[in-house]
């Protein structure tokens, strides 16, 4: 089995190193803020300095899931629909209005999408399997599978998780590349899988990911029975959007909590397992990721059994 050990994000929601955001959850607004914790506890001074948003988030986060787990990870899978947008905006400003030949090469150096998993890696001074997935608004899912497999291959304790940023230039973008009405938002949610239960309180059942345009309803019904459920049997739907109000005993839209950034279904996961925490008869989770149209991301997630 997929369990949760420990799970840390840092959002506009005051998320970071709480034992229940259940409660705390509010819908936000166009002036909500990114909640930061004081990074001078997870990096250096001088590091600090050259550091974006994302890449505090992605490092901090990882290093509070680190603290909370005995072993070393064995395995790093890291989503990111968009990556270091700072440090590609800053890069590419740099090169339009510098002459001549010499450049600074640490925005460009910085830039990258699998800057994230790599300085993960180079702060925990760990050299495990270490990969970036990036595939818009499915890359926590796409990160979350590779974590999956990688336990099925033996790891024992994988570390999974998303981040993404949110810079000014992406309000240029509302409407035509970007279809939402909610505030872009950056964060950052990792997690620690392992074959172990620990103190966790829920486990990933499955999690599948679609390209293509079937309708959706067909799909996540799919989905629920080859998992042996139907609607009848979740307890909560945390949804990108809201088409399937209906079906649930309890429904929410996860980005009225997240705000928008493409891997927030990562935070959604965060909010499900904390759900859990508050609400004890609850048993099964669904999380539907439709933020974007002709793609679909589908998580379930049970709570752990009780042992006698």
């Amino acid at each position: 089995m997929y369990f949760i050990q420990h799970i840390e994000s840092i959002t506009h929601q005051d998320s970071f190193q709480k034992e229940n955001i259940w409660n705390e959850l509010k819908p936000l607004t166009a002036d909500s803020e990114l909640i930061s914790p004081d990074y001078k506890n997870y990096i250096p001074v001088a590091a600090l300095r050259r550091l974006s948003t994302i890449l505090r988030m992605g490092i901090t986060a990882s290093k509070a899931c680190q603290e909370k787990v005995s072993n070393e990870f064995d395995s790093i899978s890291v989503g990111t629909a968009l990556g270091c947008l700072t440090d590609t905006e800053k890069f590419l400003v740099t090169i339009n209005s510098v002459s001549g030949d010499i450049l600074s090469p640490t925005a460009f150096i910085q830039s990258t999408h699998n800057t994230i998993s790599g300085q993960i890696s180079l702060d925990l001074k760990n050299h495990a399997y270490n990969m970036t997935h990036t595939q818009n608004a499915l890359s926590f899912e796409v990160a979350l599978k590779d974590g999956l497999l990688c336990m099925d291959e033996g790891k024992k304790s994988v570390l999974v998780g998303a981040a993404d940023e949110a810079i000014p230039f992406l309000e240029r973008l509302r409407g035509n590349l970007i279809e939402t009405t909610h505030p872009f938002t950056s964060g950052a949610t990792f997690m620690v899988l392992s074959n172990e239960k620990g103190n966790g309180i829920a486990h990933i059942q499955n999690c599948e990911v679609s390209f293509s345009s079937e309708e959706t309803e067909t799909q996540v019904l799919r989905f629920l029975s080859s998992n042996n459920y139907t609607f009848q049997d979740i307890d909560l739907i945390l949804e990108g959007d809201s088409l399937f109000g209906s079906k649930a005993k309890k429904h929410l839209s996860f980005p009225d909590y997240s705000g928008y950034y493409q891997s927030s279904s990562a935070f959604a996961l965060h909010m499900a397992n904390d759900f859990f925490i508050e609400n004890k008869e609850a048993l099964t989770i669904l999380i539907i990721n439709n933020l974007e149209s002709n793609k679909l991301g589908l998580t379930l997630i049970r709570r752990n059994e009780v042992e006698a």
